[in-house]
């Protein structure tokens, strides 16, 4: 009779007992559903464009996270963060947007810098680069509450 090496039976004990240990179900996390839009206005004056960059924290029960974005003449398309039930309620947002205001060779005529802070899901920030309204950026974010 021909016996199996030593290694192959301890390997193969050692699979079935880890086969029959305990283990918890395997659920996939729970997604949250979150919205996220920064748009950049054109500005009324011809040749002019808007730029801006849009930074925000998310500081949750369980995790911090954080996204840079930006937008030129239209809507980011930045990849946004996910959240899941397990990150636990929204404690604080910390949201910073800088609009530029461009001219038609891309050289800065005027900026700005706006910041908010919001301790619920949903917030809007809209903010002009210059004093007449031309190099505008919103942003708005929504998170839902955990499940």
């Amino acid at each position: 009779m021909r016996r199996l090496p030593r290694f192959v039976v301890v390997l193969l004990l050692g699979v079935s007992v880890l086969l029959f240990l305990p283990h918890g179900s395997a659920q996939a996390q729970a997604p949250r559903l979150a919205a996220f839009q920064l748009q950049c206005y054109v500005p009324t004056i011809p040749g002019y464009h808007t730029r801006a960059t849009f930074i925000a924290t998310f500081v949750l029960e369980n995790r911090t996270t954080w996204t840079v974005a930006t937008c030129a003449d239209g809507p980011s398309l930045a990849t946004w963060p996910e959240f899941e039930d397990t990150d636990g309620a929204i404690l604080v947002m910390y949201l910073v947007l800088m609009p530029v205001l461009e001219n038609a060779e891309h050289d800065w005529v005027d900026y700005n810098y706006c910041e908010t802070t919001s301790y619920k899901g949903y917030v809007t920030l809209r903010c002009a680069a210059d004093p007449q309204g031309d190099g505008e950026a919103q942003v708005l974010v929504s998170i839902t509450s955990p499940q």
